[in-house]
């Protein structure tokens, strides 16, 4: 069997003891202290462990293994924090964690020298390597409860897995997002920029690439304007680039540019610039979108816009010249009409003679009306406030005697008191549904007439006109009712104007007119104005 080692021969311990008491009774402590210092490696006062005949070997074996384990055990901890603190730089608190390394590494070596006590008994070497453990321990105490507060406000593991989860729904959702912001510029061919003043690097999306017809892995940092932007639009770019750097202001232009592959395209080019801290322009950027097929379409109908004003001009001009020339022949017509001596005639030239009168009258009539209805489609009259009430006093002066004759009642209900409307076609309006309501009444039924207005649902100004007149049957006559010259009852001064008078006039100003009638119960008038309360 294997036996431990011999333990070294024993020397009488208390002739150390005592020689050691006898010593230290005649010194002071500061000289005590001074001794300590001067003899801090002299080993001849006390005897080693194994000297100490109470030690067994296999107690003494036992003491010294378990030191040197635990001694290898925190040795072994601060080599590995070391590594740690080496691979992962933004590990917090490094101080604390330190004084922990240092710490652990003098506890250690109180064991070690623990252990070396049963061979060199350095007591007080080890006394001293105590002495600083504890001062080290101390600041490692400190250090531990002045970061406590911030340990504690680190996130547990729960936390960062729910951060992490968290962080990868938002990236799903972003992910998500960006797939559909690219296929809505891909689609509306519409892409951004953004270019570095400082370093001259830009970064484009994928659809402006496409719109340069440029590969995918161009240099955008040499892009030229001068080779893609012509004249004038390349000046009005650089203009307004030059405005951005130095003015702060942003731009939204429509040019034209040659594409890679030599191809004219119509873009439209937005940008503005980026600032610094310190109120710098720095970068710029922006939106490019191809606006080719919008730009054609634009100038197409600017084109047609052109023709039809041209066509409509010599439209104006065609209606002038020949509503003047017809008014002179029927003029003419009226003044020779006038020479002729009726008395001279026999009985039939006499009717045919007062036929002929009529149809001159009735031509110029129709002259007259057609310039008036011109007049209301190319003027554009002045627009005033006035008063429902004011106007309608003064077209009652006008067909006073008219009411009388026919004795009707027209009664005023104006809520909505005034509007902003041009004063000729409120004169017009007005006049027009009083006496169609007093022209069109039952021959046995004295006219009833109601005028108010109000707010519709639309928050628009409404007059309305009521009567109990003949009525109108909108199944027969709906789709003509405000035509010129149509008319709807065999009355002697019917001439289908005045309908068409109040159309044109309350459309003319974004208004419009609607009417519900019911044979023999009467009709409503409903003039919508494009005023909004």
């Amino acid at each position: 069997m294997s036996t431990l080692p011999v333990k070294p021969s024993i020397i009488s311990g208390p002739e150390y003891l005592a020689n050691d008491l006898a010593h230290g009774q005649h010194l002071s402590v500061a000289d005590q202290a001074k001794e300590f210092i001067l003899r801090l490696f002299n080993t001849a006062d006390w005897p080693a462990r194994w000297a100490n005949s109470n030690w067994s070997d296999f107690h003494g074996w036992l003491y010294i293994l378990s030191d040197l384990l635990i001694w290898a055990s925190y040795s072994a901890i601060p080599i590995l924090l070391i590594v740690l603190l080496n691979r992962r730089k933004d590990l917090p608190f490094k101080k604390v964690i330190g004084l922990f390394i240092a710490f652990i590494v003098l506890c250690g070596l109180t064991f070690l020298f623990d252990a070396l006590l049963f061979w060199w008994s350095a007591y007080r070497l080890s006394a001293v390597l105590r002495l600083i453990t504890g001062i080290v321990s101390a600041f490692t105490v400190v250090a531990l409860y002045r970061v406590l507060p911030q340990i504690h406000s680190l996130r547990t593991v729960d936390d960062l897995e729910q951060e992490i989860d968290e962080r990868k729904e938002l990236e799903d959702k972003l992910s998500q997002s960006e797939f559909l912001l690219s296929e809505a510029g891909r689609m509306g061919k519409m892409g951004g920029w953004e270019t570095d003043l400082i370093t001259f690097e830009s970064v484009w999306s994928r659809v402006i690439y496409d719109v340069y017809e440029l590969p995918y892995d161009y240099d955008t940092s040499k892009h030229d304007l001068d080779t893609y932007f012509l004249e004038p639009y390349n000046s009005t770019l650089k203009a307004v680039i030059d405005d951005a750097i130095h003015k702060g202001k942003k731009w939204d232009i429509d040019v034209q540019i040659l594409t890679a592959k030599k191809n004219l395209r119509w873009v439209r080019s937005y940008g503005e610039p980026v600032y610094d801290r310190n109120g710098v322009v720095v970068k710029l950027r922006g939106v490019f979108m191809d606006i080719e097929r919008f730009k054609n379409t634009e100038i197409s109908l600017n084109k047609s816009m052109e023709l039809v004003s041209q066509n409509n001009m010599h439209l104006k001009s065609f209606t002038h010249i020949l509503s003047h020339n017809i008014r002179n022949h029927a003029n003419n017509i009226a003044a020779v009409t006038a020479l002729v001596d009726t008395a001279a005639l026999d009985e039939n030239n006499k009717d045919l003679f007062k036929k002929l009168k009529k149809i001159s009258a009735g031509l110029n009539t129709t002259l007259t009306d057609l310039s008036d209805a011109i007049k209301i489609r190319e003027n554009v009259p002045v627009t005033e406030r006035l008063n429902f009430n004011e106007v309608t006093k003064k077209v009652l002066e006008v067909i006073e005697s008219d009411v009388k004759a026919n004795n009707a009642q027209i009664d005023f209900d104006f809520a909505v008191e005034n509007i902003d409307f041009p004063r000729a076609y409120l004169d017009s309006i007005i006049l027009n549904l009083l006496t169609n309501a007093i022209k069109y009444r039952k021959a046995d039924v004295d006219p009833r007439i109601t005028l108010k207005t109000y707010i519709n649902k639309k928050h628009h100004v409404v007059l309305e006109c009521r009567d109990n007149g003949m009525g109108i049957d909108l199944k027969l006559h709906g789709e003509k009712i405000f035509g010129l010259y149509k008319t709807f009852h065999q009355h002697q001064d019917a001439n289908g104007v005045g309908l068409f008078l109040i159309k044109i006039q309350i459309e003319s100003q974004g208004g419009r007119v609607e009417v519900d009638s019911t044979p023999g119960l009467g009709t409503t008038f409903k003039v919508i104005f494009n005023e909004i309360v």
